[in-house]
């Protein structure tokens, strides 16, 4: 089973033949969308895709939408924008029956972006309400997926390929990345997908595709799907530059 998790940049309005190409090649079972803003462009992309959908928007805010595309059966669907304050976008979750007959929980984020300290701390507050809609699932394997908005406390990351905006704002914090909300998702017993088959100097970049220099789109698994992982990365397609600011990453999971 492939799971796709992308962020198509502001609704992907006008990009629609490079995202589908991109998310075409990798043929995946299921993909998060992260800035899925332009509700026509979504429905239309599932139909280019052949894909069922779920559409999740938080009311009030046209730039928050997130969604599920599907070839899975999708047995429940939820987003949380409507219920919870605690995210600064929408999120979701849907319940894929996989290929071998489970029913596995998949949940998906767009959390607070920038790179101050201040605005890791609002990611913090979105990762605390993260857990109170993940908890009820404890003891199943479950997903957490997404656009993160943060690195990774061992990723390497090459301040010369950072843009210059954001060398301005970290240059304020003694040159120093948030990397807290990874951190306390890993203390919470989730393991980054990624990290299973590559040592942190093996680490892909996700953000951006004009100066990859940061990982920020995260797949999270339970302890007891690990052995089912095989494999997950960022997908470099060609037309990658042209479809969105990020790459987006491919889990391949056994289950």
């Amino acid at each position: 089973m492939k799971l796709l998790t992308y962020n198509i940049l502001e609704g992907g309005t006008g990009r629609i033949d490079p995202l589908a190409e991109v998310i075409r090649q990798s043929d995946p079972d299921v993909v998060f969308i992260a800035e899925a803003w332009d509700e026509s462009l979504f429905h239309k992309l599932a139909d280019r895709l052949g894909l069922d959908c779920f559409h999740a928007v938080l009311p009030g805010n046209a730039s928050a939408a997130v969604g599920v595309l599907s070839k899975l059966p999708i047995h429940e669907a939820v987003n949380y924008g409507p219920q919870h304050r605690g995210f600064t976008r929408s999120a979701m979750h849907a319940i894929v029956e996989t290929p071998k007959g489970n029913l596995l929980p998949i949940f998906g984020v767009h959390l607070h972006p920038r790179e101050t300290l201040a605005d890791e701390d609002k990611r913090l507050g979105e990762l605390a309400a993260l857990f109170a809609i993940a908890d009820p699932f404890a003891g199943r394997p479950h997903i957490l997926c997404g656009d993160f908005n943060t690195s990774h406390p061992d990723q390497p990351i090459d301040p010369a390929k950072l843009r210059p905006k954001v060398l301005e704002r970290i240059a304020l914090q003694g040159h120093q990345l948030p990397r807290e909300v990874v951190r306390k998702l890993l203390e919470r017993g989730y393991v980054d997908a990624h990290s299973l088959h590559h040592a942190p100097e093996e680490f892909d970049t996700t953000f951006t595709t004009s100066h990859p220099a940061m990982r920020v789109d995260y797949f999270f698994v339970t302890p007891d799907l690990c052995p089912h992982v095989q494999g997950c990365d960022a997908i470099h397609h060609p037309l990658a530059r042209y479809a969105s600011d990020h790459f987006p990453v491919l889990l391949t999971v056994d289950f």
